[in-house]
């Protein structure tokens, strides 16, 4: 077997990340407790990021604003239960954002054992995250409003179809 110069160089490399580490560690959570240190913050910091704008046609909407997104099913804290998620409304992002009522809206499921005939429904919450800076030259959000939807009972033997 023969070394090329690519192996010669990444063991050079590990030889001396070795030599390194061995002389300085970074210390733990095992080896403190460390006295508190604090840091003047440094203003520059604060420029805000490059945001996607809104108009940007990667986060165009193809559906009405009533129409639900994102949903999502999840495993509950018993096994005869699920969550069902979902958003309506359009998140708002801007100065001045004036957040949805969740309470305009109702958190309801409806489903079945047979297409077309949604005879259980189920209701739940509904709520609405926002984030307003006090900082002059940030943009303040406000999501959609989030459904949440707790099924339960011993449904999960049989097929069931959502609505």
């Amino acid at each position: 077997m023969t070394m090329t110069s690519f192996d010669l160089q990444l063991a050079f490399v590990l030889v001396v990340s070795c030599l390194s580490y061995s002389k300085s560690q970074i210390p733990t959570t095992l080896d403190g407790p460390f006295s508190p240190e604090t840091r003047r913050f440094d203003p520059s910091l604060r420029r805000g990021s490059e945001d996607v704008p809104m108009e940007d046609p990667r986060l165009a909407k193809k559906v009405r604003s009533n129409f639900p997104e994102q949903i999502a099913l999840a495993a509950s804290f018993s096994s005869t239960s699920m969550w069902i998620s979902w958003v309506t409304g359009d998140a708002v992002i801007g100065k001045n954002v004036k957040p949805l009522n969740p309470s305009s809206v109702g958190s309801e499921v409806w489903y079945g054992e047979e297409s077309g005939k949604y005879t259980f429904v189920r209701h739940g919450k509904a709520v609405v995250y926002s984030q307003l800076y006090p900082f002059e030259g940030l943009l303040n959000y406000t999501s959609g409003i989030i459904h949440h939807v707790r099924l339960d009972g011993q449904m999960f033997e049989i097929c069931i179809l959502f609505l």
